[in-house]
């Protein structure tokens, strides 16, 4: 049972790195501020090709590992988007119904068939969104439809399919490929900085902001990077220790420790509803994966 304690660590060490983001992202916009953290991480892992052998494998697998990265890059900076628009107790929650659209895919697109405790677990997730969003006004169904349809958390649902191929793709590389998980995050940092450079400079942004930028949340910065390089570290460990659907599982109580310390740190409203959706949302996450 290894996996669990990576999977507990990755999960506590990802709700200090994501309350420490939202931070920041009161200040700083959501892509420069994934360019800061993702150059900080990436002068973090420079030590990686000095202790490992980062090329030595065939094309077909550095392709796999740069394909995942992008996706998992774009999907980290919809999340951190998410976090600057919307409060940490009401955005991050909604990152936890991932196993219940990858559940959804497999039974629309592949004929899986889903059980009891499937069936129940999706019912759980309908009820903890419906607790993240319900207002004092409006009718039964606008919470469902304000979280699914108004497209005020379009980044964050986005997010959540791309997190769910990269998981994926995580497990077959640290898995059957044998990809170091040093290396694996070697990559992906190098993808995530090399993409929100291009996405930056597609924009014509001006570098004496962002030098000001770098300066003035430089610590915090680095601790945002210590803490990714450790929540990334400690998932891939567990991924390659035990079953990726119930690393993830575990990993995302990282959800339920930053509603409550980030929602109490930022004062933000409704936090005990908030809080219990979260909690429906998690535990629904092992009944729809409990069997894989």
């Amino acid at each position: 049972m290894t996996w669990v304690l990576w999977a507990t660590g990755s999960a506590l060490l990802s709700a200090a790195a994501a309350i420490a983001q939202k931070r920041v992202l009161r200040r700083v916009a959501a892509l420069e501020f994934s360019l800061l953290v993702s150059l900080a991480v990436l002068a973090l892992s420079l030590f990686v090709p000095f202790t490992n052998d980062v090329l030595a494998f065939d094309s077909r697998t550095l392709a796999l590992l740069w394909g995942k990265s992008l996706l998992g890059g774009v999907a980290f900076l919809l999340v951190m988007t998410a976090l600057e628009r919307s409060a940490i107790s009401e955005a991050l929650p909604l990152l936890g119904i991932t196993p219940a659209a990858t559940a959804l895919l497999a039974w629309a697109f592949l004929g899986e068939a889903l059980g009891r405790a499937e069936w129940g677990g999706l019912a759980m997730v309908l009820a903890g969104v419906w607790l993240l969003e319900t207002r004092a006004a409006g009718g039964a169904w606008q919470p469902l439809h304000a979280a699914f349809v108004g497209g005020r958390h379009r980044a964050i649902l986005g997010a959540v399919a791309l997190f769910a191929i990269s998981s994926v793709a995580d497990k077959r590389l640290v898995g059957s490929m044998q990809v170091p998980p040093l290396v694996v995050m070697f990559h992906q940092h190098v993808v995530y900085a090399l993409l929100f450079t291009a996405m930056l400079l597609a924009r014509k942004p001006a570098w004496r902001a962002l030098g000001a930028q770098l300066r003035a949340h430089g610590g915090m910065l680095l601790l945002i990077a210590l803490l990714t390089v450790g929540y990334r570290y400690c998932q891939l460990e567990g991924t390659r220790a035990g079953p990726v659907a119930l690393v993830l599982a575990v990993k995302r109580t990282s959800i339920l420790y930053a509603t409550f310390f980030g929602g109490r740190l930022f004062a933000e409203e409704r936090l005990a509803p908030r809080l219990a959706g979260a909690a429906l949302i998690v535990a629904a996450g092992f009944l729809l994966l409990r069997s894989l």
